[in-house]
């Protein structure tokens, strides 16, 4: 894959993975500040999400009323960067949702639709390399807008966080812009063969996407519980921020390390053990006391990225061309949906039940979607060997 097909998708990524993981810790607090009640902050979190996933799945079908996925691209940009401004000049919580809402599902449209341009674009042989790049921009967004919202909040406040974020959707535009949508071609899985027929893709692709509901409602107990079980344990905020930076670090280089390997291994594998990762990690925090013990819990969890990054390219592999929209939209949108799923759920849990409980039935939801992909690679199997159904 030439690496011109890339830079868009790129650019249009990592520019919502910043404005994400910078404002969403400090989202409630900005909520309180306009008005909202502490309980209310957290269901204004939740709903910051939940757009985020309903913009995921809406891309699936907005692209059919544009001609191409670029004006797409850039009307979300400039949107965006509107939109970022105005939720810093908002005078009471009611503007702040009226202008949140929209911003999320934007980035929802925008994180789906670059991803697909990266699947049309890559060669089936190097489509997990090209995913695995694509994906390192999660965890450069996170340190850079981890670190760099941060800081321009405590030093200048919310209305230039906000400010700074609108100027970081530029890159939308520009993606948008340099984004070169590829011609048409036949579907083709992994080994160059023709794609999996529609009677073959069912089941294969829902267990994909039920193994990837559970490790994103996995992903967010433990994150949460992460927390809990730092603050309990007397660390400081700043111990607390430092294991999901670490997190981030991580995600820089093992989404384009696996992402190549899935070219040659098979990328069932290495879901297979991204999710074996992510249920040992939260093995781990239920027993975790010590810092070197959380940091080893977000270098596993932070495998989880690689799924996000891989899941698409396996996508490809077995829907054909004309499903990419629909098949990338849904799997990202049951990320998200996950989620806020596990964060509902898992702070329930933790309130009644403790953090080793939750955690420890949380760790089985990964491994079940390990189990899951152990399934449908057989299924795969049965049918290629079956010659194809009508």
């Amino acid at each position: 894959m030439r690496r011109k097909y890339l830079a868009g998708p790129i650019l249009c990524s990592l520019a919502c993975w910043t404005f994400g993981t910078g404002i969403a810790p400090l989202l409630p607090l900005y909520a309180v500040e306009r008005g909202a009640s502490r309980a209310a902050s957290g269901l204004f979190f939740a709903f910051a999400f939940l757009c985020l996933a309903l913009g995921t799945f809406a891309a699936a079908i907005l692209p059919k009323a544009f001609a191409h996925r670029k004006p797409l691209l850039v009307t979300s940009g400039v949107l965006l960067g509107v939109l970022s401004w105005l939720q810093g000049n908002a005078a009471n919580v009611l503007q702040l949702a009226a202008t949140t809402g929209p911003a999320w599902f934007l980035a929802g449209i925008v994180f789906s639709q670059s991803a697909t341009l990266v699947g049309l674009a890559a060669k089936p042989e190097d489509r997990g390399a090209a995913f695995g790049i694509y994906g390192m921009t999660s965890g450069l967004g996170s340190l850079i807008g981890g670190f760099g919202v941060g800081y321009i909040a405590d030093r200048f406040g919310y209305r230039s966080v906000f400010a700074s974020l609108a100027v970081v959707f530029v890159l939308v535009v520009v993606g948008g812009l340099v984004s070169i949508e590829p011609p048409a071609a036949p579907s083709l899985d992994s080994r160059g063969r023709p794609g999996i027929g529609r009677g073959k893709v069912g089941i294969v692709f829902v267990l994909l996407l039920v193994a990837e509901l559970f490790a994103a409602v996995a992903n967010a107990a433990g994150v949460l519980g992460r927390s809990l079980a730092m603050d309990a344990g007397g660390f400081g905020k700043l111990a607390i921020t430092l294991t999901a930076s670490i997190a981030g670090l991580v995600s820089l280089g093992f989404p384009a390390l696996l992402g190549w390997l899935s070219d040659r291994v098979g990328r069932r594998w290495i879901m297979v053990v991204s999710y074996a990762a992510t249920c040992a990690g939260l093995l781990v925090l239920v027993f975790a006391r010590s810092m070197w013990q959380f940091c080893a819990f977000a270098v596993l969890n932070a495998f989880l990225n690689v799924a996000w990054a891989v899941g698409p390219a396996y996508i490809l592999d077995i829907v054909p061309k004309e499903g990419v929209d629909r098949g990338v939209s849904l799997f990202q949108t049951l990320y998200w949906f996950g989620n806020v799923a596990g964060m509902a759920c898992a702070g329930f849990a933790f309130a009644t039940l403790g953090l080793a409980i939750p955690l420890f039935i949380a760790s089985l939801f990964p491994a079940t979607g390990a189990v899951l992909l152990l399934f449908a690679r057989e299924k795969t199997r049965r049918a290629e060997n079956a010659g194809g159904l009508p």
